[in-house]
């Protein structure tokens, strides 16, 4: 097979494709029940989208939602939804970052109106919907340049600053796209937001940018997922 890859499963079988075959092709061959049920893959012992072409031979793991690594996907995925449901309701607000956690996730922002808990009722509201639209995850790679002059222009501070501390002049950077929301984000992601099943926002406390008391200070909402 011209321009083939080696793909090793966990099985020990060896199936032979085309180079920029993904993790989700791979899956559908094998059985359409295990590629509904996949959230992320890993591929020589990193974690990647399922999206993601693969394009050197490789060990590949395909991990679905019982599988503990993809839960910690699968939350931060779960932050990029609550982005995008507070850009829909709260279009002014500047966005830090949302990592998982042990618990469930958070996401920092910058918003000089407190959120109160009847904005927390109206973000799990919008959050629902935007799960229903099965909105992808979407991988884009711009240059470095032309990703900062658009969040420059939204007066993204937070993120102008995560690019300028985490990536070099001369390498392009990833972002993730989920509707209107575009996040600086290394990744990987699960599919789409129709894979988010259950959520719960918990509270929001307040948080310091860069964790000094002289910067702006920050919104961090909580929350779970499972």
């Amino acid at each position: 097979m011209a321009n083939s890859i080696h793909v090793k499963l966990p099985d020990g079988s060896v199936k032979e494709v085309p180079a920029g075959t993904t993790a989700l092709d791979i899956a559908k061959s094998i059985s359409p029940r295990l590629a509904d049920a996949a959230l992320v893959a890993k591929a020589d012992g990193d974690l990647i989208d399922l999206t993601k072409p693969l394009e050197k031979d490789t060990d590949l793991r395909i991990l679905k939602e019982q599988d503990p690594e993809s839960l910690m996907v699968y939350r931060h995925s779960s932050a990029h939804l609550l982005a995008a449901a507070v850009l829909e309701l709260f279009p002014e607000t500047k966005l830090g970052h949302g990592p998982p956690t042990d618990t469930g996730f958070f996401y920092d922002f910058y918003r000089p109106t407190p959120f109160t808990n009847e904005d927390l009722e109206k973000l799990e509201k919008k959050m629902q919907e935007l799960a229903q639209q099965d909105i992808p995850y979407a991988r884009e790679f711009y240059p470095r340049a032309e990703g900062l002059e658009k969040f420059k222009a939204e007066g993204d501070f937070m993120k102008c600053h995560f690019i300028e501390q985490f990536t070099k002049p001369d390498e392009k950077i990833s972002i993730y796209k989920t509707g209107k929301f575009l996040d600086f984000c290394r990744g990987p992601h699960i599919p789409s937001t129709g894979r988010i099943k259950a959520f719960k926002l918990l509270s929001v406390a307040g948080a310091y940018w860069l964790g000094d008391e002289k910067n702006q200070q920050l919104q961090r909402i909580y929350g779970t997922a499972f």
